[in-house]
C-alpha cells in the first residue's frame, strides 16, 4: 500500500511504499534499483521502478517510486495510435521483467500506471487533461505493484518453468487463462502471465481487430490454450514490433471506439470470423485451436470444489 507521498531532492514527486525486508516485494525492487536500464532516458517507463530505497531500524523499508497515475480508463482510448502505444509499454514491460527472471503474477488494468497524475480524484478537468495526456507522444504506461510476484533464479528458463499449480489461483482472477482447470499439479507463471497480458488486450481491444488484423495472431498467440505454443513475453513483444513498423500514419490516427467484453476471451471465433476470408486461410496457424473432449471433460470435473480436489489428487498421484 502507499504510505505516503512527497518530494525528493530533484523535486520529482515521489510516493513511499512499506516493504517487509524479508519479502520477495523487497528483493524484487532491490534488483530493480540495480538494473540502470529502467532510469535510462530519466523518466522510468515499462516497469516502475525504485527511485530510492531507505532502511529503517526495523524489519521494513521505504520503497520511493515515481508518482503516476493509476485507474486510468483504458476503454477510453479512442485511436489506434492510443491502443499501440499501450500495448508496447506494457509488452515491453513484460518482456524486461520476464528477462530478469520477474512473474508479475497479478496483471490487471489497476497495476498498470500512466505517467500523468491528479491529485484530485476523479474532478472532471483531471479526466480531461489525462484524455489529452493519453493522446499525446509523451504518454507512458508501466507495470508496477511486485506484492504477488516471484523472481527465479537467472538462469530460468521461462518456457520450461513449472510451479505449484495453487499458486495460480493468487491476484485478481479477471484475466486468469485455465492453464489449472483441468487439475494440472503445476503450471508455468511465466506464459501465464502472457495469457493475462493477452486476455487484457482482447477484453478491451477487439473493437480494433478488423482495423489492424495482425492483432488476432498476436492476441491468439498470447492466449492460446496450448500453453507450448504461447509466445513468449520476448515472441509477442518481436511480433508486436512488426506489426506496428508496417503501419501508416493514417492508420494508427484511425479512431475506434472500445467496447470491453469477456466474450472474445472463451470464444476466438468471435473475433477471427470479423477477419477477411483470404487473411484467415494465411494465418489459421495461429488461430487457437477448439477444446479437446478429454479437456473440456476435465474442466466440467474440476467445476467443483469437490471435483478440482479429486481431480487434482488423482493427476498428481497418476503424475500425470
Amino acid at each position: 500500500m502507499r504510505f505516503a507521498s512527497g518530494q525528493d531532492a530533484e523535486g520529482r514527486d515521489i510516493i513511499f511504499k512499506l516493504v517487509d525486508l524479508e519479502s520477495m516485494e523487497y528483493q524484487i525492487y532491490k534488483h530493480l534499483s540495480e538494473c540502470a536500464a529502467l532510469y535510462v532516458g530519466g523518466s522510468p517507463a515499462c516497469v516502475l521502478p525504485p527511485t530510492a530505497i531507505v532502511h529503517s531500524p526495523y524489519q521494513f523499508a521505504f520503497v520511493a517510486m515515481p508518482m503516476w497515475g493509476t485507474r486510468f480508463p483504458i476503454h477510453n482510448f479512442d485511436s489506434i495510435r492510443q491502443i499501440f502505444t499501450f500495448i508496447r509499454c506494457t509488452l515491453t514491460g513484460l518482456s524486461f521483467l520476464h528477462e530478469n527472471k520477474i512473474a508479475h503474477r497479478d496483471i490487471h488494468d489497476t497495476n498498470i500506471a500512466v505517467n500523468w497524475y491528479c491529485g484530485h480524484g476523479h474532478h472532471e478537468t483531471c479526466a480531461q487533461r489525462l484524455s489529452e495526456h493519453s493522446r499525446s507522444p509523451l504518454a507512458a504506461y508501466a507495470l508496477f505493484d511486485f506484492d504477488l510476484s516471484l523472481q527465479l533464479p537467472l538462469e530460468t528458463d521461462v518456457k520450461r518453468c513449472r510451479r505449484p499449480a495453487l499458486e495460480a489461483f493468487i491476484g485478481k482472477r479477471s484475466y486468469h487463462p485455465a492453464d489449472v482447470y483441468q487439475g494440472e499439479s503445476h503450471y508455468n507463471p511465466f506464459a501465464f502471465d502472457v495469457a493475462c497480458l493477452g486476455n487484457l488486450y482482447l477484453y478491451h481491444f477487439a473493437e480494433a481487430i478488423p482495423i489492424v488484423p495482425l492483432l488476432a495472431p498476436l492476441f491468439a498467440r498470447m492466449t492460446t490454450h496450448v500453453i507450448n505454443e504461447r509466445f513468449s513475453a520476448r515472441e509477442a513483444l518481436h511480433f508486436y514490433s512488426q506489426i506496428e513498423a508496417g503501419l501508416s500514419p493514417v492508420v494508427l490516427d484511425e479512431g475506434v471506439v472500445l467496447q470491453p467484453c469477456f466474450d472474445a476471451l472463451d470464444e476466438p471465433d468471435l473475433y477471427w470470423s470479423s477477419l477477411p476470408h483470404d487473411f484467415q486461410a494465411k494465418w489459421r496457424p495461429y488461430e487457437p485451436p477448439p477444446l479437446s473432449r478429454t479437456t473440456r471433460i476435465l474442466r466440467w470435473i474440476a467445476s467443483t470444489h469437490t471435483g478440482y480436489r479429486s481431480l487434482a489428487f488423482l493427476r498428481r498421484s497418476l503424475r500425470i
